[in-house]
């Protein structure tokens, strides 16, 4: 050996840090779309429990027909017995709306 060369051993390839670094990219993929996933729906509801613990009612969605013959969208507080029966109308319109396009489909079929 020369003089000032040094010498170094080279440590063999462990079998945990291949796998590690072959599922990075995978893994990393799922964990940033399930919190991709969940964050919104977390955050949501979180919202939901501090508007509900702060004023005793729940914000709800509701359509608003308008004069001109529009129909909007709005965020209002409701109590909670009554956004049961708004969410019952809404998953009965739902399921009328379901009904109308399969209709529809079947029509365009024949």
């Amino acid at each position: 050996m020369a003089k000032g060369t040094v010498r170094t051993r080279s440590s063999p390839v462990r079998l945990f840090d291949f796998v590690d670094e072959l599922t990075a990219v995978p893994r990393n993929f799922f964990l940033g779309w399930l919190a991709g996933m969940l964050v919104p729906v977390i955050s949501l509801a979180a919202t939901v429990a501090g508007v509900y613990l702060y004023t005793r009612k729940v914000p709800f969605v509701t359509a608003v027909d308008e004069e001109d013959g529009e129909r909007r969208l709005t965020v209002g507080l409701v109590e909670p017995d009554k956004a049961q029966a708004h969410l019952r109308q809404g998953r009965e319109a739902l399921l009328a709306f379901g009904d109308e396009v399969r209709r529809e489909m079947e029509s365009e079929e024949q």
